[in-house]
């Protein structure tokens, strides 16, 4: 796999990056809508998958000033459902319980309807917001094992359950199904932890339709962390570790570490890649979250629906490989043209 050189556009200099997030800072507990020259003042806050993106248009769109910061996706989602954010973005989709920490008692089921009628995009409305849903990228996951590995280039979906699943839990190598001649040694988890979006796709995806717990984070196996540069040290000083995180970052560290070939419940086994991205099946969608369809009725309104055209446009979408993620219009060309059509 070549990993491709990022574009000039992502080579801004420190200063621009720092600038946004002292914005972000700036900003953090208020929204503003007047830059006072005239041009509108976006806050846009939440996943650390999505930041790297959401910097990158923030450079390129011209038509409003947008204070970008990270947090995490439950974070982006609390910012939408409380006001605190124009734009919220998350690598993991809005849930029961992040109505439930604003004070909004919204079941699954109420979820389920209100998205099963014309508007599936649209949530159930929580302190005067309509949490509404945009698909802007895909992001592919990758499991990777240590270089000198070579018992585990490839995992099904009920190998990986043995490995991060409490029940029935593989705790060496050699105790997986299909892998007992692997080492006789303890299998070490490096991987995102808890308040990750990641963490809670990687588990909703694998295990989430069975009754299998995760694994904690914390436990003597799962040693989560925040931070990709410490899943991947811990990972390349340990043959016996295993951890997952995003293709992008893989790429640009893969002389470092291996990836696994993964199968989904009986399937061909399909190794990672930007070319293999809707074959392969550890997908997730990346979303922005906007309080409704924004209308244009004022200037803020105005720049929110210009800034989601803009991410959605041609122009937009080629910034998306650039910063190691599956364009939406490539992936998904019918919801792609269907969610430009709501808001450009």
């Amino acid at each position: 796999m070549v990993n491709e050189p990022l574009s000039d556009r992502l080579r801004a200099p420190l200063a621009i990056a720092v600038g946004l997030l002292m914005l972000g800072s700036l900003f953090a507990g208020c929204i503003t809508s007047d830059s006072g020259g005239g041009q509108a003042n976006l806050k846009q806050t939440g996943s650390s998958t999505v930041h790297p993106l959401a910097q990158a248009w923030a450079q390129e769109f011209t038509e409003a000033e947008i204070a970008v910061s990270g947090g995490g996706s439950s974070h982006g989602r609390n910012a939408i459902l409380t006001g605190n954010a124009h734009l919220g973005d998350a690598s993991s989709k809005m849930g029961p319980g992040d109505y439930d920490k604003v004070g909004c008692d919204v079941s699954q089921d109420e979820i389920d309807a209100a998205q099963s009628g014309p508007h599936p995009w649209k949530y159930p409305s929580c302190n005067g917001v309509t949490p509404t849903e945009w698909v802007v990228a895909w992001d592919v996951l990758v499991v990777v094992v240590n270089p000198n590995n070579d018992w585990a280039d490839e995992l099904s979906y009920e190998q990986l359950r043995q490995i991060f699943t409490t029940e029935n839990t593989a705790e060496k190598w050699s105790e997986v199904e299909g892998l007992e001649d692997a080492p006789d040694e303890k299998i070490e988890i490096h991987a995102p932890d808890a308040a990750s979006g990641t963490y809670e796709f990687f588990f909703e995806e694998v295990a989430g339709h069975t009754d299998k717990s995760l694994l904690a984070e914390g436990s003597d196996r799962y040693h989560g962390s925040a931070n990709d540069n410490v899943i991947l040290n811990k990972i390349t000083e340990n043959e016996n570790a295993i951890g997952y995180f995003g293709l992008a970052y893989y790429v640009q560290n893969e002389d470092k570490i291996d990836t696994v070939a993964i199968s989904e419940e009986g399937e061909d086994f399909v190794e990672p890649s930007f070319e293999t991205a809707s074959e392969y099946p550890v997908t997730r969608p990346l979303h922005i979250y906007t309080d409704g369809v924004p209308s244009g009725d004022d200037a803020t309104s105005q720049a929110v629906k210009d800034y989601m055209c803009f991410a959605m446009s041609e122009e937009g979408q080629s910034i998306v490989p650039d910063v190691g993620y599956v364009k939406e219009s490539d992936f998904d060309p019918e919801s792609h043209s269907n969610q430009q059509s709501k808001v450009c």
